[in-house]
């Protein structure tokens, strides 16, 4: 395990840990200043708006940022991955339009009795397309191996928003916190941004095209499934409760949820790597049984903290935010995941088979959605939590099982 932390620390783990904590404690700082200055119903309103965007989000560009990291980090030329950067960008800019047009078309017929929502959505559209831009150009400084300039990006976007949010929030209210949402992922052309578009195709010497795109649609499809598994619980409880309750779930949800950015550093970190090393079975084997031990460790300590604590964690919120059992339940469920879900979907990408990723997720999207519409009416957020918990369970129990049915055929 000290040899693993140590190759962690060579590939500027540190720097990916760094960005991913205070991106994570930026949005964390925002949620608290945001949830005590707004009304219930108002901080439910907006989380509604940035869970519909979210149900898209991960599907921007059809995948064209997932197409760069994986086939980026394979390219040795320079040359050849600054063709596959522009080429990825300009299509994938194109196909974003098109999604934001189906995102808008989904909303009018979902919501076309509720203006309100549809121009909530309507104003998240510009935000979707600052995302966009802000995911292509931390895809290109990962298929590099450039984690220090990736690091510098997150971090320095991350704490702009922040500023914006809270200056924003403070002096408009609601609809201030809302104009900074759409704004903050443009403060990119102030860091290091050239729009470089071009239509031309190119051929590439260890892929097509085709091949591009269709792991690009595929992982980002099993990303957006996967995304929307994990906010139906806001949907549904926006559906058949109310915004006061959206909020009370969303803020005891906040903690355990954000816990998962720990496996996300080092799968982050190592992702490029063990794309490189998608044949060699016993690195990745090795890989999964460090990272097992390192993260057993740390979930023994959260879950310490995370209850012992429980009370003093939640009243950082305000004192109307106390249910302690909801957030208990999560923080068990956030642990199953950091073992497991945050693991195997990468290790299922790394070796080029994100079909078992997409087909989990649709299974997981099914059986989430039938659990939350049978329970809710009767047991409210706590039967919620509970379906969380074994969606969060099973979702990563199932891609362990198809990475090592897989892995035997390297």
């Amino acid at each position: 395990m000290k040899a693993f932390i140590q190759d962690f620390i060579a590939k500027k783990g540190i720097w990916v840990g760094s960005s991913l904590l205070i991106s994570r404690l930026s949005a964390f700082l925002l949620t608290i200043f945001v949830a005590r200055i707004l009304t219930k119903e108002d901080f439910g309103v907006v989380t509604f708006g940035l869970n519909f965007l979210t149900i898209f989000l991960a599907f921007s560009g059809f995948g064209a940022s997932q197409g760069v990291l994986r086939f980026g980090s394979v390219i040795k030329d320079e040359k050849s991955k600054t063709i596959l950067f522009r080429y990825a960008f300009s299509y994938g800019l194109i196909y974003n339009c098109v999604l934001t047009g189906i995102m808008f078309s989904a909303a009018l017929l979902l919501y076309w009795n509720e203006i309100s929502k549809i121009e909530l959505i309507a104003l998240f559209s510009i935000r979707f397309l600052g995302i966009y831009l802000v995911e292509q150009k931390k895809a290109e400084y990962r298929a590099q191996h450039d984690n220090q300039s990736f690091a510098k990006l997150d971090i320095f976007l991350s704490v702009a928003a922040l500023i914006l949010g809270v200056v924003m929030t403070h002096f408009s209210g609601m609809k201030g916190f809302i104009a900074s949402l759409c704004l903050a992922p443009f403060f990119l052309f102030f860091y290091d941004f050239k729009l470089n578009f071009s239509l031309k195709k190119h051929q590439f010497k260890d892929f097509t095209t085709k091949e591009f795109w269709r792991f690009s649609w595929t992982t980002a499809l099993t990303t957006q499934i996967g995304e929307l598994v994990f906010i139906l619980d806001i949907f549904f409880i926006g559906l058949l409760m109310g915004d006061h309750d959206v909020a009370n779930y969303k803020v005891s949800s906040m903690i355990p949820m954000n816990i998962l950015v720990l496996g996300f550093i080092f799968m982050q970190t190592e992702y490029p790597k063990l794309c490189q090393h998608h044949k060699d079975r016993k690195y990745q084997y090795h890989f999964i049984f460090n990272y097992w031990k390192l993260f057993a460790i740390l979930s023994i300590v959260i879950l310490g903290i995370g209850f012992f604590f429980e009370n003093e964690i939640l009243s950082i919120f305000g004192s109307q935010y106390k249910n302690t059992e909801i957030y208990r339940i999560l923080l068990g469920g956030a642990v199953a995941s950091l073992l497991f879900r945050v693991l195997f979907v990468y290790m299922l990408a790394s070796i080029g088979k994100p079909i078992w990723n997409l087909v989990i997720s649709v299974f997981m999207l099914l059986l989430t959605s039938v659990s939350l519409y049978v329970i809710i009416p009767q047991y409210g957020l706590i039967g919620v939590s509970y379906v969380t918990l074994g969606c969060l369970s099973l979702s990563g129990i199932l891609p362990m099982f198809a990475y090592f049915y897989e892995s035997k055929k390297l």
